[in-house]
Parts: C-alpha cells; sequence; structure tokens
C-alpha cells in the first residue's frame, strides 16, 4: 500500500512539474508575441505610405524583428520541448522559419520585394 502512494505521489509530482513546464511555454509564446506584434507594429508605422520599396536598413530592421522572433520561439521550444503536446514538441527551427516566410505579413509586405535569409 506504502508503494502504490508513493507511485501515485510520484507519478503526481511528474504530471504537475510537466503541466508547470508546459505553462512556462504559454506564457513565453505570448510574451514573445507580443513583444513581436508591437515592435513589428512600431516598425509599420514608421515606414512613408508612399514607400514602394524598403531601403536596405528598413529590411535589415523588418528582417532582424522575424529572426528574433524565430529565435525566441525556438529557444521556448527546445527549453520545454520535453513536457510539450508532439504537434509542438515536433516542431523544427525550419518550421518556424516556414511559419514566418508564410505569414500575413510576410504576403502582405511581398509588394515591398522583402527578402530575409532567416537561419
Amino acid at each position: 500500500m506504502k508503494k502504490i502512494l508513493v507511485l501515485i505521489c510520484a507519478l503526481s509530482a511528474v504530471g504537475m512539474s510537466s503541466a508547470a513546464s508546459v505553462e512556462q511555454y504559454v506564457n513565453a509564446v505570448d510574451k514573445i508575441r507580443t513583444t513581436y506584434a508591437q515592435d513589428i507594429r512600431s516598425f509599420l508605422r514608421s515606414l512613408n505610405p508612399q514607400t514602394s520599396q524598403f531601403t536596405p536598413e528598413q529590411q535589415a530592421k523588418y528582417c532582424q524583428i522575424n529572426q528574433r522572433y524565430i529565435q525566441d520561439v525556438s529557444d521556448a521550444i527546445e527549453q520545454n520541448r520535453s513536457s510539450l503536446p508532439a504537434q509542438y514538441a515536433s516542431m523544427t527551427r525550419q518550421d518556424l522559419i516556414k511559419q514566418v516566410a508564410e505569414s500575413k505579413e510576410m504576403q502582405m509586405l511581398a509588394k515591398y520585394h522583402v527578402q530575409c535569409d532567416f537561419k
């Protein structure tokens, strides 16, 4: 009986630890997305509405914002991979790069001929 109680307590502790790690991941990604949204809004507001193409500096800034997002989300996944559901635990950096490259923001900015070399 004592062994069963110890096993139940151990399994509960593992479950709580896993849940805490998932919560930590969700909080980290939420913070990353909030920062990303603020940075992108600020960047877009800084553009001249008459702009037809980004300057090299504007393209570098835009790509930097997205590269930081990829890095931060990738780090959050790595730090919590063992506790995440399979669909998130299996995500690779390349998956994140693909998501960013296919995002609405990238689609909207295609007319500016933005080319980012995400790594």
